[in-house]
C-alpha cells in the first residue's frame, strides 16, 4: 500500500504548492490525479519520487518510509511531462537489460524503431519507448506526469490501452497526472481532483460522476453543464433558481444544502444524459422541467447518438440526442430534465 499522511509543500515566501494531503492507494491500484495547471498534481508526484522535499508529512510504501530514502532507493519509476530520452542513443540502447525487454518491444511494436535515434521519432513513438523503459525497470510504483501531453488526440485512446496492458503485466501501482477529464475514467480505478493545492474530492469515477460534491470538481470532470444564477423565494413562496440571463427557471427543494435555506446565488449542474430531446408539444411530468424552442449551437458524436449543445442568452446546456441524423445548427428543439437529477453548488 502507498500511504500519504499530511503531505505538503510550501516554497520560500510562503507559496503553498500542496496543502496537507492524505490518501491511501492499495498495491496494484490505479489513481488518476485530475486538475488544472498549478493545482499541485506534479508537486505531489515529485514528493513521492523524492525530487522535492516535503514541508510536512510522510510517504509510506508498505512499512517503508519513502520520504527518508534518496530517490534511487525508492523503487519508483517516474516520467516527466515530456518524454526523456538520451539523444545520442538508439531506441535499442535506451532500453535497459531486463527479462521483460523482449516482451516490452513486442507489446509496444518497437521492433521497426530499434535502430533509430530519438530525433527521428514522432511524439507517439517516443512515448512508446518511454513506456517500454517503464516495463523494463520492473518498479512496483509508477508515477506518470501528463504521459499523453505530447500526443495528438487520435493516439490518446491507443496509449491509454497500452498503459493499462503494461501496468497489468507488471503488477505495478500507478499514479497518473492529467488535466484531461477523459483520462480519468479510462485510466483510474480511483480519481483525485486537485485544485488550489488541495485534494477536493477522492473516489471512483462513478462516485465522482454521480456526486461531484462541489462546483470545482464538476468543472474538472467536464461532463456537466454548469449554469450560474440567483435564488428567489422563501418564507411563504416556493424557492426557485433563475439563470443569470433569465432563460431558465428550476423549482428548488424547500431547504438549501445544510443551511436551512438557499444562498442568494447558486450554480446548477446538469449531466448530459439527464437532458433528453422530446418532440414539440410534449407535456412534461410533474417532476420535470421543459425547455421549449432552444436553438442548437453544436453537435458531436456521443455513443450511438449525439451530444447536442443548445443555448439561450449566456446559458448553454448539453443533452443527449437520438441516433440518426443530428439536428442542424440553429434548429429549434425541445428538451426535458428531471428536477431530482439536478446538482446544486454554491457559486464560486
Amino acid at each position: 500500500m502507498l500511504r500519504l499522511t499530511e503531505l505538503s509543500k510550501v516554497y520560500p515566501g510562503g507559496v503553498v504548492s500542496l496543502h496537507p494531503t492524505s490518501l491511501d492507494l492499495d498495491a496494484g491500484g490505479r489513481l488518476v490525479l485530475l486538475g488544472p495547471s498549478g493545482s499541485g498534481k506534479s508537486t505531489l508526484l515529485r514528493l513521492i519520487a523524492g525530487l522535492e522535499t516535503p514541508t510536512t508529512g510522510t510517504v509510506h510504501w508498505n512499512d517503508a518510509r519513502l520520504d527518508r530514502l534518496p530517490p534511487h532507493r525508492r523503487g519508483v519509476a517516474f516520467t516527466a511531462q515530456r518524454p526523456a530520452l538520451y539523444p545520442q542513443l538508439t531506441v535499442a540502447e535506451q532500453l535497459p537489460a531486463s527479462p521483460r525487454r523482449a516482451e516490452a518491444v513486442a507489446l509496444l511494436r518497437l521492433e521497426p524503431l530499434l535502430a533509430r535515434l530519438p530525433a527521428t521519432l514522432s511524439g507517439g513513438e517516443k512515448q512508446r519507448v518511454v513506456l517500454a523503459k517503464l516495463l523494463c525497470r520492473d518498479a512496483p510504483l509508477w508515477l506518470l506526469d501528463e504521459p499523453f501531453g505530447s500526443l495528438d488526440p487520435v493516439f490518446r485512446a491507443e496509449f491509454r490501452h497500452d498503459l493499462h496492458l503494461l501496468a497489468e503485466l507488471a503488477g505495478a501501482t500507478m499514479i497518473v497526472v492529467t488535466h484531461d477529464p477523459t483520462d480519468a475514467p479510462a485510466l483510474g480505478r480511483r480519481v483525485g481532483v486537485l485544485g488550489g493545492g488541495k485534494l477536493q474530492r477522492f473516489g471512483t469515477p462513478e462516485e465522482l460522476h454521480a456526486r461531484p460534491g462541489n462546483r470545482f470538481t464538476a468543472f474538472c470532470l467536464g461532463a456537466m453543464s454548469l449554469v450560474d444564477g440567483v435564488v428567489r423565494g422563501g418564507e411563504f413562496s416556493e424557492w426557485t433558481f433563475h439563470s443569470g440571463c433569465g432563460h431558465l427557471t428550476v423549482p428548488l427543494p424547500l431547504k438549501g444544502v445544510g443551511a436551512g435555506e438557499w444562498p442568494s446565488s447558486l450554480t446548477l449542474g446538469l449531466r448530459p444524459e439527464d437532458l433528453r430531446s422530446v418532440p414539440p408539444g410534449t407535456t412534461p411530468g410533474g417532476s420535470e422541467v421543459l425547455l421549449s424552442g432552444w436553438p442548437v449551437v453544436f453537435t458531436e458524436p456521443f455513443g450511438s447518438g449525439w451530444l447536442v449543445t443548445v443555448a439561450r442568452g449566456r446559458t448553454r446546456l448539453r443533452g443527449t440526442g437520438s441516433p440518426g441524423t443530428p439536428p442542424g445548427i440553429g434548429t429549434s428543439t425541445d428538451w426535458v430534465f428531471p428536477i431530482d437529477r439536478c446538482e446544486w453548488f454554491p457559486t464560486l
